[in-house]
């Protein structure tokens, strides 16, 4: 099926992926959502303006609302289903998205629901009426996502290394700070044993949320880990990812220096966040992100319980040095720019970097690493994911997803609060996501497969 961009001037265009990415992509808002969210979020503009919030960016919020519609409008008509197909079936896109937009609806304050090259589904509240102003979710609208920050950090490895002809096989020790003491067996790690979770390093009973600060890092490489760590299970871990934070400044030969932890602390994460801005974001035209909540509340989407009633909701607070594991600040929009040039661009990666991320069975980065299913029945899944959640068992929570499936279908789903009972006690996002696959088969097989799967 032809897929159609909208027909802005190329000028415009590229304006447009800065306020919302998938204007050009395949991807657009269904005109309906729009319409059915427009209302709510007019009226929460017409609210006063909180101290240090910048007006300017409240009409800026006026101003993607209404370009949103002219897009679809200028755009034609999107899609009305995909059918996308690999050696192991075929699957309708619009049934994946209208399956996953079922467990949801009405069972959680809000989401955000992308799925290939359909418009992204919407609906419920990124703000209540309990924490002004009240916003009504949209793709545009940021929050901390938690554990899918991994695959940023990722991307920008993959990419450091290939700038400096280091391979995933190359041992980190040379790029850990030489007034670090080393311990027992820290000098066989490598990066590949990072981005796998087999580095030996302590599980998130250490490393757990944002406990991955610069001395817990240090601690952490002093302490040393056991022998044979590469060829034991994976241990997932948040330190695993954040360790990245100390060892990229060195990777682009920037040495911070002999400072104090706290001044290195902070250049570190200063460095990170920029590379992240510049590599990752910035190809990509998306703006610069942090690793801290906007302080616009027009695009701060906050986290609840569900139903949220009258409780205030959490922005999970400041990640800048923990971030790396986890702690990003971004839009479901663009987790799915990102997530769609992994899986159907060149800009971040070469082909080969890719080949690496998405190697069978495992990949890098992914959840794949420690056996988690994306789909079907058993270990290893054909296709990749990760999931991300704070505030589990608490009652507020954020949850997040990015996967690709049929090696060209991007899925990004993003949720600010529990998930329904059925996935939330027992599973989680991930099964939540592989249901809605499951349920999405179809028996048009006339379609040549997207791709073959290689080990």
């Amino acid at each position: 099926m032809n897929r159609r961009v909208s027909r802005f001037p190329r000028k415009m265009q590229a304006n447009a992926v800065i306020l919302a990415p998938t204007w050009t992509s395949p991807a657009r808002f269904r005109l309906r959502d729009l319409k059915k969210d427009m209302p709510a979020q007019l009226r929460s503009l017409q609210k006063p303006v909180s101290d240090g919030v910048r007006p300017n960016r409240h009409r800026i919020k006026w101003f993607v609302v209404i370009l949103l519609g002219l897009a679809h409008l200028l755009g034609g008509c999107s899609p009305q289903d995909i059918t996308s197909c690999d050696p192991l079936g075929c699957i309708s896109q619009r049934s994946f998205l209208q399956n996953i937009v079922g467990l949801l609806d009405g069972n959680v304050t809000g989401y955000v629901v992308y799925v290939g090259g359909l418009p992204p589904v919407f609906s419920g509240q990124a703000r209540t009426s309990a924490d002004p102003p009240g916003l009504a979710i949209l793709p545009t609208e940021s929050t901390n996502i938690a554990s899918v920050s991994k695959l940023l950090t990722t991307v920008s490895v993959l990419q450091s290394l290939g700038n400096h002809n280091l391979t995933i096989d190359d041992l980190v020790s040379p790029y850990i700070y030489a007034d670090w003491q080393q311990g027992p067996n820290i000098n066989t790690i490598t990066f590949r044993d990072l981005l796998t979770h087999k580095s030996g390093f302590p599980d998130n009973n250490t490393c757990g949320g944002n406990n991955t600060t610069f001395s817990t890092l240090k601690s952490i490489i002093a302490n040393g880990v056991s022998p044979g760590h590469e060829a034991a299970p994976a241990v997932y871990s948040n330190c695993n990812f954040a360790i990245f934070r100390e060892l990229l400044s060195p990777m682009e030969g920037n040495q911070i220096g002999n400072l104090p932890d706290d001044q290195r602390a902070q250049a570190s994460a200063n460095f990170y966040i920029n590379y992240i801005n510049q590599h990752v974001f910035a190809p990509l035209a998306i703006q610069p992100q942090s690793c801290t909540p906007t302080t616009d509340l027009a695009f701060d989407m906050l986290s609840y319980p569900f139903p949220p009633a009258s409780t205030n909701g959490t922005d999970w607070g400041d990640w800048m040095l923990s971030c790396g594991g986890g702690g990003w600040n971004i839009s479901a929009g663009n987790i799915f720019a990102i997530i769609n040039d992994l899986a159907n661009g060149d800009v971040l990666l070469t082909a080969g970097q890719r080949s690496q991320m998405n190697a069978q069975p495992y990949g890098l980065g992914w959840d794949n690493t420690v056996q988690r299913i994306c789909a079907g029945p058993n270990f290893p899944s054909p296709y990749f994911c990760k999931n991300g959640n704070l505030g589990s068992g608490t009652g507020t929570e954020i949850w997040t997803y990015a996967g690709v499936f049929k090696c060209t279908v991007p899925v990004v789903v993003v949720v600010n609060s529990p998930l329904p009972p059925a996935f939330e006690n027992n599973n989680d996002i991930i099964q939540l996501v592989a249901t809605a696959y499951n349920m999405a088969a179809t028996d048009n097989n006339s379609q040549q497969p997207s791709c073959f799967y290689r080990p």
